[in-house]
């Protein structure tokens, strides 16, 4: 019977806590005129998309908790996000972009089934929203994008398409929570995963184990590498430098070095190490986007030079991990004691060759 009872009671307090923010806000956070007004515009969203909380197959992108809203931090705006639409990272339908403090609070509400967004933003007036169409066969064209970016969502709509598109393709969770770490899915994200599946196969952790890791050359992957694993530069788990030319000497065919991971146990006293590199030709001939389509005429002016990453991350999202995995390469191993992860970690003119020269 106290069973029944608790829970009755339980679930009379959360209808309370959903039902109202007056209510809610007896329970937590005072809510403020600024988190009333983005209640309603989140309810406008949803109105223009034709959802409500109950509709599957919707979620929210925002950068509550990391951006601003008057000067203050914004963590209270995810109780409004998760009361108005019913959103939640135990559903995986909210999703927190990692961007700078200075960046003013923003929402993006999007429908899978139509590809369809809306972005709304703060800004001195209040809160400002666009609709948004995410559909490939429209955003991958040069005039769709460069309509889209003219809005309201200007440069995040790298963000905003790119992880969307992913969901939207039921991107495993570990990798969304990489991409909200990145603030954008990528194909350099994508390969920091790849080789994190690689490694649990080929070079997995056991009792006592870390990573260390070492970008040479830096990119994205490091900060899958990073998300996945817990290995932070505050951690000494992660380090990067900028030594393309002598990386390039372990370059086998089509596959260039993106990192060096080592397993290192401090209370056995052994570090495991592997060059890893990646066949991004592999990886094009999959997605059917080119190095020409990565690399346009005119650099990051051009939109194809965006459309190529969105749409690259799109078709790795589709695909088995079973067959990304031929687009990492074993360029070579070393072994050592412990101390050799922090030798190689701080070479920075060639850790290739201190990672040799044990």
């Amino acid at each position: 019977m106290k069973k029944i009872y608790l829970f009755f009671t339980t679930s009379l307090i959360l209808l309370l806590l959903t039902s109202s923010p007056a209510m809610a806000a007896d329970f937590g956070t005072a809510w403020t005129p600024r988190m009333e007004a983005a209640d309603t515009a989140l309810k406008n969203a949803m109105q223009t998309l034709a959802v409500t909380p109950g509709t599957p197959g919707f979620m929210v992108l925002t950068n509550a908790g990391y951006g601003q809203a008057d000067g203050a931090s914004t963590e209270p705006f995810l109780d409004v996000i998760a009361m108005a639409t019913g959103r939640t990272p135990g559903t995986r339908t909210l999703l927190l972009v990692n961007t700078s403090c200075a960046e003013p609070l923003w929402f993006s509400v999007f429908r899978k089934d139509n590809m369809a967004a809306v972005f709304v933003k703060l800004d001195r007036d209040g809160f400002e929203s666009q609709r948004l169409n995410l559909a490939p066969e429209s955003l991958f064209q040069p005039e769709g994008w460069t309509e889209a970016g003219k809005g309201l969502i200007g440069n995040r709509l790298f963000s905003v398409a790119s992880i969307s598109l992913a969901w939207a393709e039921d991107a495993p969770w570990p990798m969304l929570k990489g991409a909200e770490l990145h603030d954008h899915f990528c194909p350099g994200l994508n390969a920091g995963f790849i080789a994190k599946a690689y490694l649990d196969r080929n070079l997995p952790l056991g009792p006592g184990d870390a990573y260390v890791f070492v970008g040479a050359p830096p990119i994205c992957a490091m900060d899958a590498l990073q998300s996945a694993f817990g290995a932070t530069m505050g951690k000494h788990g992660a380090y990067s430098m900028l030594v393309p030319d002598k990386a390039a000497k372990l370059a086998d065919g089509g596959a260039a070095p993106v990192l060096i991971a080592m397993r290192v146990n401090k209370q056995k006293d052994v570090c495991d190490g592997v060059f890893l590199g990646f066949d991004w030709a592999k990886s094009e001939s999959f997605t059917g986007v080119t190095s020409a389509d990565r690399s346009p005429s005119g650099g990051k002016s051009n939109p194809l030079f965006y459309i190529s990453r969105v749409k690259m991350s799109w078709k790795l999202a589709q695909m088995d991990m079973n067959d990304k995995l031929i687009c990492i390469k074993d360029l070579g191993r070393f072994d050592g004691p412990s101390a050799l992860a922090a030798k190689v970690a701080s070479a920075g003119a060639d850790p290739y060759a201190a990672a040799l020269t044990k």
